[in-house]
């Protein structure tokens, strides 16, 4: 076939798909109550008409920023959208001229970026599940196989940021330090005031053998907490550093699966927060937030390996030249941010899991700096021991060494 032949055939082919013209839309909410917290999720459905004169349906979101006391303050300290908005059009964009280049065939982290309106503060975005994705439950955190195939996606985000940043097109300097790691206010209302209704709800219904542990854990102050998260994040120059995610749980990522429930492709979704520190970070908070802590317990050692695995073996296939952590620097950075971790999924996994709507109200919670918005009966509920009972003796012993 000739190359004019071609061109005319391409030409044809993408308008027949095109959209030509709107006949109806309507918008109605994406996700239930619970399920997001600095947004509001929509879900638009367009009937068209297409270029070639059919009639078709297509599905979009929208993702509007929410009004309120905790998406104001995130909004104005760390201008959530901006930065969201600037990784899909610099960073993501990038990393998909990079897989081009290399022939990387596995697909791309994330979705397609449509529009972005600052007036509204709406972004539009491609549907995910449309293409056949979904995320996994929140209240059902992920197995072995999710858990698997998320590591494996981190390590080649990870491996591509890198990338970037060596090329120039990453600037370390660029971005704000991560919140959970460096904010007093955030630290504050979201790891240290769960804590201490976790400790109210240990006292009223876990029985007299959590007493000691509920003692202890109440003569931790604010300022010594705040001190061993910041002091855990604070990596080296020597470290192996990259840009984060910054937000990679459950609910922030989507699953493609096979026809027996095996899951096969992954997206991340929610990219306000980026940051730039030990991909560790990503990593630990990922595994604290999201899987099945029995899951994590009794795989920790493989699912670092294969996150290591995939790190390294993507920065070679996309042609880093620097040189890469080995296993042992990887194990190191998780052992430095293992009481992170533990603090972060003691004091918020129940609120995560929980089937209510009213665990938490985060405007509540940044009104009140943490005195009020947390839900006493989320922490009494059955299966909460069973939960995190065996995380939180190994943090009340990582304060007992100390």
């Amino acid at each position: 076939m000739d190359k004019e032949i071609f061109e005319v055939v391409l030409r044809k082919s993408a308008q027949d798909s095109k959209i030509k013209r709107i006949i109806e839309m309507k918008s109605e909410s994406a996700l239930p109550k619970g399920e997001n917290f600095t947004s509001t999720i929509l879900k638009i459905t367009l009937k068209v008409v297409l270029g070639n004169g059919r009639i078709a349906t297509k599905t979009f979101i929208a993702k509007k920023g929410d009004a309120g006391e905790a998406a104001e303050q995130l909004g104005n300290d760390y201008a959530l959208f901006g930065a969201e908005v600037l990784i899909y059009n610099n960073i993501l964009k990038e990393m998909e001229y990079l897989m081009e280049e290399f022939g990387d065939t596995e697909g791309p982290l994330w979705c397609e970026f449509i529009h972005y309106s600052r007036a509204e503060s709406i972004i539009i975005l491609e549907d995910l599940k449309a293409s056949g994705f979904n995320t996994v439950k929140r209240t059902e955190p992920q197995d072995l196989d999710h858990a698997r195939l998320a590591l494996r996606s981190f390590g080649r985000y990870h491996a591509m940021a890198k990338v970037l940043e060596e090329r120039g097109l990453i600037s370390k300097d660029g971005y704000k330090p991560y919140l959970f790691l460096n904010d007093e206010v955030y630290i504050r209302n979201l790891f240290y005031a769960p804590l201490q209704i976790l400790i109210k709800g240990m006292r009223k219904s876990w029985g007299e053998e959590w007493t000691e542990y509920a003692d202890k854990l109440s003569q931790v102050s604010f300022e010594e907490l705040l001190k061993r998260i910041k002091d855990s994040g604070n990596f080296d120059d020597n470290t192996f550093k990259c840009l984060n995610h910054g937000d990679g749980w459950n609910n922030n990522m989507m699953f493609k699966h096979d026809w027996e429930g095996k899951p096969i492709e992954m997206r991340f979704v929610d990219f306000q927060v980026p940051h730039y520190n030990s991909p560790c970070m990503d990593v630990t908070y990922y595994l604290y937030s999201s899987i099945n802590p029995t899951v994590r317990h009794q795989n920790l050692k493989s699912l670092i390996e294969l996150y290591h695995e995939s790190l390294t073996s993507s920065l070679e296939r996309f042609g880093y030249k620097g040189s890469k952590p080995t296993l042992e620097d990887i194990n190191n950075g998780m052992e430095r941010l293992v009481f992170f971790g533990t603090w972060f999924f003691t004091s918020t996994f129940a609120c995560v899991l929980t089937e209510r709507t009213d665990a938490m109200d985060l405007d509540l919670i940044f009104k009140t700096n943490g005195e009020e918005g947390y839900n006493l009966s989320v922490y009494c509920e059955d299966g909460v021991i069973e939960m995190i009972g065996e995380d939180l003796k190994a943090l009340v012993k990582l304060f007992d060494e100390s």
